[in-house]
């Protein structure tokens, strides 16, 4: 016997409109972010570390307050070489301040001096659990302090590297959490991050909010198991997704497979990328999903 569906709540059609919206709108034309500089984590400027911090605004439409994101890059920093934004990075945030999220990337490299971290024994010279951190806040509390931003709908989004400063920061007992902070992070996205070294922890990794874990199961380079473990431990605050056939780099547009070399933290130094568009096309559904039902922009 067939039965009627049941009424979807208003609410509920808008909400899977704009992510229908937001999975078939590509970058194409709009606002262009404004560049500025962030005060550094408190701790960083004690340890001599940089003052201020590079960063990249993109400013939603509407005068808010706004719900925010804020992207953490991977071990090859916020530009390559020609100084041109990474074209993954830039899809998110145009996709995701197109559904309102005001949106701020941060350059956690280049105001050390740094221009990538992804040789042999480099992603020790900017730690995931430490310095990366501190940067993720440094972002929080900047944007917390503006009155177009709402401080209690404030996520963290990254990838690879900086997918793994994401798990790291939103650890319970990360040391980079500033005292006495009102609101911590709302909710968190991490692609392909490194999920080794947390998962075989003797006292479980529990994320301070939900986290959303994206990684393909043919990665060479962070792979999948570990993070599937982890999320096992988490006490059920980390979805993890793996995606059948996919590498690094598989939600990147247009990227055509390839294998790099001279990659630091697996057993033969190199690495697959490059877009898987099955995977590509989930994420830019599962994403802005998972964000909607966890940190509602009311």
């Amino acid at each position: 016997m067939l039965t009627a569906p049941a009424a979807i709540p208003f609410h509920g059609v808008m909400r899977r409109l704009f992510i229908m919206l937001f999975c078939f709108w590509g970058p194409g034309a709009m606002a262009q972010p404004q560049a500025l500089s962030i005060p550094a984590h408190p701790a960083e400027q004690a340890a001599n570390g940089p003052a201020v911090l590079d960063a990249m605004l993109w400013q939603p439409a509407g005068r808010g307050p706004h719900p925010a994101i804020i992207l953490l890059h991977g071990c090859a920093g916020m530009r390559n070489r020609a100084g041109q934004p990474f074209p993954r990075d830039t899809d998110w945030a145009q996709r995701l301040s197109r559904l309102g999220y005001l949106v701020l990337q941060v350059d956690s490299l280049t105001p050390r001096g740094e221009s990538s971290l992804c040789g042999q024994g480099n992603d020790r010279r900017i730690r995931v659990s430490v310095e990366r951190a501190r940067d993720a806040y440094a972002a929080l509390l900047f944007l917390q302090a503006r009155g177009d931003v709402k401080p209690d709908r404030i996520a963290l989004m990254g990838w690879s590297n900086g997918g793994g400063t994401v798990l790291w920061t939103l650890g319970r007992d990360n040391r980079a959490r500033p005292a006495g902070l009102r609101h911590d992070f709302a909710a968190a996205v991490a692609f392909y991050p490194g999920c080794r070294t947390l998962s075989e922890r003797r006292d479980p990794w529990q994320p301070v909010a939900p986290v959303l874990l994206l990684v393909g199961e043919a990665d060479d380079w962070t792979p999948a198991p570990p993070c599937i473990t982890l999320a096992a431990r988490s006490g059920g605050r980390l979805e993890a997704h793996a995606y059948p056939g996919a590498h690094h780099d598989f939600d990147a547009p247009d990227t055509p497979q390839r294998v790099l070399r001279g990659i630091g933290g697996t057993a033969s130094g190199t690495a697959t990328i490059g877009t898987h568009p099955a995977a590509r096309e989930d994420a830019l559904r599962r994403v802005p999903e998972f964000l909607a039902r966890v940190m509602p922009a009311r």
